[in-house]
């Protein structure tokens, strides 16, 4: 959950750092590369939150190891 919402506001965050390289005064250029940034670590929060509820789903148990194949001696 946390990575989730950690994810959401990383993205609102590079928004605005986007919106704020379009405004004139300040350094575009900086504040661009900053948007980059935050956005590569919240779509990066938000895939790591997909992989871990993809981890905590219910499958069917299967058996590994099968002793059946051996040949006996």
């Amino acid at each position: 959950m946390l990575l989730l919402v950690g994810g959401a506001f990383m993205l609102v965050r590079a928004w605005q750092a986007w919106d704020g390289a379009r405004t004139p005064g300040g350094d575009p250029v900086l504040l661009q590369r900053i948007a980059l940034v935050e956005a590569l670590v919240g779509v990066l929060a938000l895939v790591a939150a997909g992989v871990a509820l993809l981890s905590l789903r219910r499958r069917r148990r299967t058996h590994t190891l099968h002793l059946d194949d051996l040949d006996r001696r």
